[in-house]
Parts: C-alpha cells; sequence; structure tokens
C-alpha cells in the first residue's frame, strides 16, 4: 500500500485479531501490530506522519532576540 508516497504493509499474523504493518521512511523500519486490518492502516499512516513531520522550530523570546540582535550589533 501507498501513503503520501511512502509504501507500507498491511500483514495478517499468526494468531487470532493480529494484524502487523511495517512502512519504511529514510531508510528506517518502523514496526507496529494493531487489533484489525482498519487500524492497522490508520496506524501505519500516523507512524509515517510522525516521520514526515518537521522538528517544531524553537522561538526565541522577545527580550532574549533583542539581547541577541543588540550583542550582534556591537561586535560588527
Amino acid at each position: 500500500m501507498k501513503y503520501r508516497h511512502i509504501e507500507y504493509t498491511i500483514v495478517q499474523g499468526i494468531e487470532r485479531g493480529v494484524w502487523k504493518w511495517t512502512p519504511s521512511v529514510a531508510g528506517v523500519v518502523i514496526m507496529g501490530q494493531a487489533a484489525n486490518k482498519s487500524e492497522a492502516v490508520t496506524a501505519a499512516e500516523k507512524a509515517i506522519d510522525r516521520a514526515l513531520a518537521a522538528k517544531k522550530v524553537r522561538l526565541i523570546p522577545p527580550a532574549r532576540r533583542r539581547q541577541l540582535i543588540a550583542a550582534t550589533a556591537i561586535t560588527i
């Protein structure tokens, strides 16, 4: 199956009520299990979304920002 241009597989486990999913994002294999097929598809797609999500940017507080700007203005 494919989601956001990333291939992933969903297979039924040997035990009853076990579905296994494995996407591979940027060479890293993510694995998991779910109770039914639809949950496995949802979990695999969420894992792909998490892997592709951009890292959160930490914002500099305004007071610290002014200090940084002032410090660089003095050194230049």
